[in-house]
């Protein structure tokens, strides 16, 4: 029996065009970063009448995005959001020569730098978005589900900002894409600086790993002692995102094992958040730049980080002494 040729499902030529670059591509306006998405969908084992039909039902829900926060809004109101979709980069018909571990890292990296995960499926089973969904529920980032049969019970029953969704049409699509993005731009829009926050959070332990990991004389035996794979540990250090998604007791027995120690960030006193304040006014230092020094700041002494010049000290450090703002 062959496949029933697909209903397109088109939102009509009203829409705003949609392609791969702008505005799915943009990153930040002006000194403001953008919110960023995750467009989820079945990829391996297609027929070419499945790969047309949730392709036609991507380009719905990617004009709809189009359509709620830039096309329909004075440009006042406009904002914008960035759209990444493994269809457009990992997919087995675009990007055969990529590895297992390869699309692995690239759509586990997109998506831990996402604010919402959106699912396009037609209700059969994919193992990669049961995987994203994981993701995404650990990273506490909204999400919506939709398809055009009614999701399982498991994912249901998550505990979680899950919007599970069925829809008829292309018309029905868009409208729970549009209701969805306005119910959660709140944040959506917060994502940005929760991501940063989140990283800043997390750096210093995670570069406590990574040197304490490649400086072990027997990591094999460590992480059989963990009951790791190997590749697992250089997986998860691979950046603070990561060691935030991994499950703390894991990243416990980590630190024991390498001798990190895990003590939690103190408080800034009064005396030293109006040092901190001041130097960063007094230099311009981006939010940003002005988080990073405190997350830095753990290992000078109290009396010390009373002075605005400790800050500025720092600030250069981490800057590499060139004057320029501290890396991200």
């Amino acid at each position: 029996m062959t496949d029933p040729e697909p209903t397109d499902p088109s939102p009509g030529p009203a829409s705003a065009p949609v392609s791969d670059g702008a505005p799915f591509d943009v990153s930040a306006v002006g000194d403001r970063p953008v919110p960023r998405l995750y467009l989820a969908s079945p990829l391996t084992g297609l027929s070419e009448s499945r790969r047309r039909e949730l392709s036609l039902r991507i380009r719905v829900v990617k004009s709809a995005v189009v359509d709620v926060t830039m096309t329909e809004r004075p440009d006042e109101e406009q904002w914008p959001v960035s759209v990444y979709a493994p269809w457009e980069h990992t997919s087995p018909w675009g990007a055969a020569g990529l590895s297992p571990q390869t699309i692995y890292d690239h759509n586990l990296d997109h998506l831990l730098d996402c604010d919402g995960l959106v699912i396009v499926t037609d209700g059969t089973c994919s193992a990669g978005i049961g995987q994203e969904i994981e993701w995404a529920v650990r990273s506490g980032i909204p999400i919506l589900y939709l398809s055009d049969t009614e999701a399982s019970r498991q994912i249901r029953g998550t505990p979680h900002s899950i919007a599970e969704r069925t829809w008829t049409d292309a018309e029905t699509m868009a409208a729970h894409v549009r209701n969805w993005l306005s119910v959660e731009r709140a944040q959506l829009q917060n994502g940005p600086r929760r991501r940063v926050d989140r990283d800043l959070a997390y750096v210093k332990v995670t570069a406590q790993l990574e040197v304490a990991w490649k400086s072990a004389a027997n990591p094999t035996a460590i992480a059989a002692q963990l009951g790791l794979h190997p590749d697992a540990v250089w997986s998860l250090i691979k950046s603070p995102a990561r060691v935030a998604l991994t499950p703390w007791w894991t990243v416990c027995e980590l630190a024991a094992e390498l001798g990190v120690s895990l003590e939690a960030r103190r408080a800034l006193t009064f005396l030293e958040s109006r040092a901190w304040t001041k130097a960063a006014e007094d230099g311009s230092w981006t939010s940003k730049a002005a988080e990073r020094s405190r997350a830095h700041a753990v290992g000078y002494q109290a009396a010390d980080l009373e002075l605005p010049a400790t800050w500025a000290a720092l600030y250069r450090q981490l800057a590499g002494d060139d004057g320029g703002p501290p890396a991200s």
